[in-house]
């Protein structure tokens, strides 16, 4: 393994955050901030990331002209890592977040899109931090590796280091490409991310929300992040007379991000059948009406809400939490068992494969259903030959294989980190939710870590754990257990 090129391609991603430390900077200069904590809190972590990373690219580019694939798979992995730590360093020295393990908490819970928080009062923070928690959730979304591959894929050893990169990032079984060229299928796909971010940016302030309101959201409602920057979450505009328009603005775009943007790309082309039609979209959209009809009508029957208001809680609760967005209008910790049973499923299964979201995701769950369908019957015709049909395509074996290896190791990390949460000293169920959220990139789960407290009373260890399932879920499982194996090192 061809450590210098690693390096090169570490240093690259890493250039991408300090650009990013320059729109808090902005905002706290139009909120008057002061100076001295803007300049401490991002720019000079700015600058010395932006002279460590253009060190490490400058020493090792000549190694970096044809990037192999497991060298890739790497630099994603050691970039998320040190782009969490870089990102943890505002919250640390603007003081919102004195501790390092519990900035590293957040700040690895923006970048992976999680949005678990350790921060029990958020609307008195600096302006910045807050738009700054929000941006790292907006970066994390489609990931910065997508984004170095789209402006600087030449400079990275060519198509196939932005092939390899995109595949150890980009959420999902397949990476579809819409052109020949990885690079130009990464800029369509920022470009697509930017002009929609622009879209629900401009009906949020048209709904009533201010500008940074907007923007803040917009950042993490795309990205299926679900930080904001009020302590009730979305439940801040419930009084406002446009609530209900506002929570259907952001069922939409939360559906949005966490459908596979490459059906909105085609789409967008004039390709409605195919979006119509694609097997995927069609098992979860079922799946999302499904859950909110029986949760909607569980939390009736109970007499929690009136039948409408049990609906509109449902959906907005439902959609939030499947598509691993993880805001909230409502306590969902205190709903019925079955409501807050099948909420904890949906943070097993999640979005689309392409998409923001994250989870196991509904195209495995499809193939696994229809493998397991084919295995009963292979007893009754055992030499018959029976491929696995997902619409009108043969799923190939290797793919089969890879999805049933996939949610078994999913599975196992997280009956393992379950076991290790409760050694901690926490409960079954707070240790199941918390493992299930982080690892599916929700948010909030259920009890001590449930949407009306947080992650603040998890031990130091606890929340080291928590934050490498974030990482091993964001990246799934396979991209991070590279750095565990030596044999992988060898060239």
């Amino acid at each position: 393994m061809r450590f210098k090129g690693i390096a090169a391609g570490v240093g690259l991603i890493m250039l991408i955050t300090p650009l990013g430390l320059l729109l808090p900077t902005v905002t706290g200069l139009l909120y008057k901030e002061p100076l001295s904590d803007l300049f401490f809190s991002y720019l000079v972590p700015g600058a010395v990331t932006a002279a460590v990373a253009a060190t490490f690219y400058i020493w090792g580019r000549k190694k970096a002209s044809e990037m192999r694939p497991v060298e890739a798979l790497v630099v994603v992995a050691i970039s998320w890592i040190l782009t969490a730590v870089v990102g943890a360093l505002p919250f640390i020295i603007i003081g919102a977040i004195p501790g390092f393990v519990d900035a590293l908490f957040e700040s690895m819970s923006g970048f992976t899109t999680t949005g678990a928080s350790v921060l029990t009062e958020i609307d008195g923070l600096p302006r910045s931090i807050l738009l700054w928690r929000g941006l790292t959730q907006w970066l994390g979304g489609l990931g910065v590796v997508v984004l170095t591959v789209a402006l600087l894929s030449t400079l990275l050893g060519g198509p196939k280091a932005g092939l390899w990169l995109m595949k150890g990032e980009l959420p999902g079984h397949r990476n579809e490409r819409v052109f020949p060229r990885i690079k130009d299928t990464a800029v369509i796909l920022w470009g697509l991310y930017l002009g929609i971010t622009l879209l629900e940016i401009t009906i949020l302030v048209i709904l009533g929300l201010s500008l940074y309101d907007a923007v803040c959201h917009t950042f993490t409602t795309l990205s299926t992040g679900g930080f904001t920057p009020h302590t009730e979450s979305i439940g801040y505009f419930s009084l406002r007379p446009t609530s209900l328009l506002i929570e259907i603005a952001f069922i939409f775009f939360m559906l949005v991000g966490s459908i596979n943007f490459m059906l909105h790309y085609g789409l967008m082309k004039g390709e409605w059948r195919r979006y119509l039609r694609d097997p995927e979209l069609k098992l979860y959209l079922f799946m999302v009406l499904a859950f909110v009809m029986i949760i909607a009508a569980d939390l009736a029957f109970n007499g929690l809400y009136s039948p409408m208001n049990a609906l509109r809680a449902s959906a907005f609760q439902v959609t939030s939490i499947i598509s691993t967005t993880g805001y909230a209008t409502e306590d969902f910790g205190v709903w019925p068992s079955l409501s807050r049973f099948l909420l904890f499923a949906m943070m097993l299964v999640g979005g689309m494969t392409g998409s923001t979201a994250g989870a196991i995701k509904v195209a495995r769950i499809l193939i696994a259903t229809k493998s397991l369908s084919r295995s009963i019957r292979y007893f009754a015709r055992p030499r018959a030959h029976i491929p696995i049909r997902v619409g009108e395509v043969v799923i190939p074996e290797r793919i089969v294989h890879g999805v049933g290896l996939f949610i078994f190791g999913y599975m196992g990390m997280f009956l393992a980190g379950t076991l290790v949460m409760t050694l901690t000293g926490l409960d079954t169920v707070t240790s199941l939710s918390a493992v299930a959220t982080t690892m599916g990139g929700v948010g909030p789960g259920l009890n001590v870590v449930g949407p009306a407290a947080n992650f603040a009373s998890i031990s130091g260890l606890g929340k080291l754990v928590l934050s490498a399932l974030m990482w091993f879920g964001r990246l799934e499982i396979l991209t991070c257990l590279i750095l565990f194996f030596p044999s992988t090192y060898r060239s």
